[in-house]
C-alpha cells in the first residue's frame, strides 16, 4: 500500500502543473514526500535483512547482501541508463551529468535538474546500502536499544544542524527573487547528507520489529495502531504547512524531512498489522503498482514527456485528458516491458545464485537490543 502511494505521488509531482488549480498545486508540491516514503520503507527493508541474522545469533553475509542489492537495482537502471545515454530522443531533458556519475552513484551531489536527474535518489540509496552492512556487523553484539534511538536521533540530530549551517552560510540573507536560490536543492536536497531521515526511521521499525517482536504486535494492532495512524497524519499535515508557508527558508530545511520520515513511519506501523494489510491488500492495482514501483520510477518521466511531444501537434496539452490517459497506459506498458524483460529475469538468477550462501554462525552468541 505504502509503495504505491509512494510512486503514485512522485509520478505527480514529476508531471507539469497547471495554474489556477491551487488544490492540485498543493498536492503536487507535496509530492516530493514520496522519495521520503520509499526512504522510510528501504531502511524497514535492509534493516530487517541484516538485522534478523544477528538476531539469531548469526552473522549477516556481505556478498549474499549485496548480491542481492546488485541483481534487484543493477539490471533495470543500467538499461534506463542506456537508453538516456545513446538513444537521445528517449530523454526528458538533455543530459549533462556525465555517464561515470551515474555509473558511481555520485550523481546527487553538485546536481542541477537535466535527464535523469531523478536517479538521484538511488545514489542515496547505494549509499545506505554500503555504509548500514558494515555498521551492523562493526557493532553487532555492542548495541542495546537505548544506543541504538540515540545513535538514530544523532544521526537525524546532525542532519538538522548541517543542513541549518548550509543555510545560514548560503540562504539567509538571499532576497526571494535571489538567483542564488538555484543553489538550494544541490546543497540541501540531494546529497546523502540531507537525506537519512527516513532511511534511519526504517531501520528503527526494522530493529523494534526483529528485537522486540511482542512490542511490535502490539504497536501494528487494535487502538495503538489507529493512534499511530493519526500520529502519521497529524505529521504529515506538518509537512503540509511548512510546504506551503516556509518552503526552503530555515523551518522546511530543519524539520521537513524529518517531520515527514516521522509521519511515514507511524503510518507504516498502522498499517503493518495483519488487518490493516488485508484491507490494503484488497484496493484494486495496489499489488500490481508496488511491484513495478522501481521500474515506474526508472521511465516514468522520459515515458511521460515522449506522450505530451507526441500529442501537442495535435492540439492536446498536457493537461489534455488525452495525453494524462496516455501517458498513464505508455509508463505502465513501459515498466511492465522492464519489469518482465529485466527486473524477473534478473531476480531469478539472483535466486539461483544466493543458494550459495548461508550465514556464518559465531563463537559465542551476541547480545542484542
Amino acid at each position: 500500500m505504502l509503495r504505491c502511494l509512494a510512486i503514485l505521488v512522485v509520478v505527480v509531482y514529476h508531471y507539469p502543473r497547471p495554474q489556477g488549480h491551487e488544490a492540485y498545486q498543493s498536492f503536487a508540491n507535496f509530492g516530493w514526500t514520496g522519495v521520503e516514503l520509499f526512504f522510510v520503507l528501504s531502511g524497514f527493508l535492509i534493516g530487517s535483512q541484516l538485522l534478523e541474522p544477528v538476531s539469531r545469533g548469526e552473522t549477516p553475509s556481505l556478498r549474499r547482501f549485496y548480491l542481492r542489492r546488485a541483481l534487484r537495482i543493477l539490471p533495470s537502471f543500467l538499461v534506463v541508463l542506456g537508453l538516456y545515454l545513446f538513444v537521445p530522443a528517449w530523454t526528458e531533458r538533455p543530459l549533462v551529468t556525465p555517464a561515470w556519475r551515474f555509473l558511481t552513484f555520485t550523481q546527487n551531489f553538485g546536481l542541477r535538474i537535466n535527464g535523469f536527474s531523478h536517479a538521484w535518489s538511488l545514489c542515496v540509496e547505494e549509499h545506505f546500502y554500503l555504509v548500514l552492512p558494515l555498521t551492523v556487523l562493526a557493532l553487532r553484539g555492542r548495541l542495546r536499544a537505548p544506543s541504538l534511538i540515540a545513535i538514530a536521533a544523532a544521526v537525524m540530530g546532525g542532519g538538522m544542524l548541517l543542513r541549518g549551517g548550509l543555510w545560514q552560510h548560503h540562504f539567509s540573507a538571499l532576497g526571494p527573487a535571489d538567483p542564488g536560490w538555484r543553489d538550494f536543492d544541490m546543497l540541501l536536497y540531494y546529497p546523502t547528507y540531507a537525506r537519512l531521515d527516513g532511511l534511519m526511521c526504517g531501520v528503527l521499525l526494522a530493529a523494534l520489529r526483529v528485537f522486540r517482536p511482542q512490542a511490535w504486535e502490539r504497536w501494528t494492532r487494535g487502538a495503538r495502531a489507529r493512534a499511530m495512524a493519526l500520529v502519521g497524519l497529524a505529521c504529515l499535515g506538518g509537512v503540509l504547512f511548512i510546504n506551503e508557508e516556509h518552503y526552503r527558508y530555515l523551518p522546511y530545511v530543519l524539520l521537513a524531512f524529518p517531520l515527514a520520515a516521522l509521519g511515514f513511519s507511524a503510518l507504516l506501523l498502522s498499517l503493518a498489522g495483519p488487518a490493516a494489510s488485508r484491507v490494503c491488500a484488497r484496493i484494486p492495482g495496489v499489488k500490481t503498482f508496488a511491484v513495478l514501483s522501481f521500474t515506474v520510477y526508472l521511465t516514468h518521466k522520459a515515458v511521460q514527456h515522449g506522450v505530451r511531444e507526441a500529442l501537442a501537434p495535435h492540439g492536446m496539452d498536457a493537461f489534455h485528458v488525452v495525453t494524462w490517459v496516455g501517458g498513464a497506459v505508455a509508463v505502465l506498458l513501459a515498466s511492465l516491458a522492464l519489469h518482465h524483460g529485466v527486473e524477473r529475469p534478473a531476480l531469478k538468477w539472483r535466486e539461483r545464485l544466493e543458494r550459495g550462501f548461508a550465514p556464518r554462525k559465531p563463537q559465542a552468541q551476541p547480545s542484542v537490543p
